[in-house]
């Protein structure tokens, strides 16, 4: 990058933090130019320490005595999109702190049901060849954001075949690949939603 910007990344777990490794590897982001909280216990994390973790960097960035941004990744988990989003943005108005804005260093990625949601994704768009149109390639089948890939349960509580899983680090460098002016067909919406937004915080940054 081409001055020191310091970016954040505040992820759930390992997988969050692997993808957002691999997307900024890939994006071009030397490794010494953001730090990744491992703040999580256990295997999994849980939505509102991260979003405590990401408010409290929030606040620092706030402070303004250093220049970074930060990013966070949280699952959905079936909540629905708008209402975890709000759930951030109204923790930051409450404290009287600056609301969310890639374009300001301030970011939030919130995969669809899950991250495991996007990893099935990618396995499938691996498999038919990492297709860039965006015409349907034959015999690729969108996943179904309804759907809980992690446990392997339909919307309606029926078992789902289980299937591969792009790792999260491979994961995260085919997102960094994706053009959010022309997304591949069958791409989950919540990741075709994040694409711009992450761009312009990387634009931010490197500012």
């Amino acid at each position: 990058m081409p001055r020191a910007c310091k970016i954040v990344v505040v992820p759930e777990d390992k997988e969050h933090a692997a993808l957002a490794r691999g997307y900024l590897a890939a994006r071009g982001v030397n490794p010494g130019s953001y730090r990744v909280t491992q703040k999580w216990t256990g295997k999994n994390g849980n939505f509102d320490r991260a979003r405590e973790w990401f408010i409290e960097e929030v606040r620092l960035q706030a402070r303004g005595k250093v220049r970074f941004g930060v990013v966070a990744l949280i699952d959905e988990d079936g909540q629905g999109l708008a209402v975890r989003r709000q759930r951030v943005t109204d923790r930051l108005a409450v404290l009287n702190l600056p609301n969310l804005d890639p374009s300001q260093g301030r970011l939030l990625v919130l995969p669809v049901r899950n991250v495991e949601t996007w990893m099935v994704w990618g396995a499938r768009w691996v498999a038919a060849g990492q297709p860039t149109s965006p015409a349907t390639p034959a015999g690729f089948s969108a996943v179904d954001e309804t759907h809980d890939y992690k446990r392997w349960r339909a919307s309606d509580g029926q078992l789902l075949s289980h299937e591969s899983r792009l790792d999260a680090f491979r994961l995260g460098r085919a997102i960094a690949s994706l053009n959010s002016a022309a997304p591949p067909s069958g791409l989950p919406p919540a990741l075709e939603a994040i694409l711009r937004p992450w761009g312009d915080f990387l634009d931010w940054a490197r500012d």
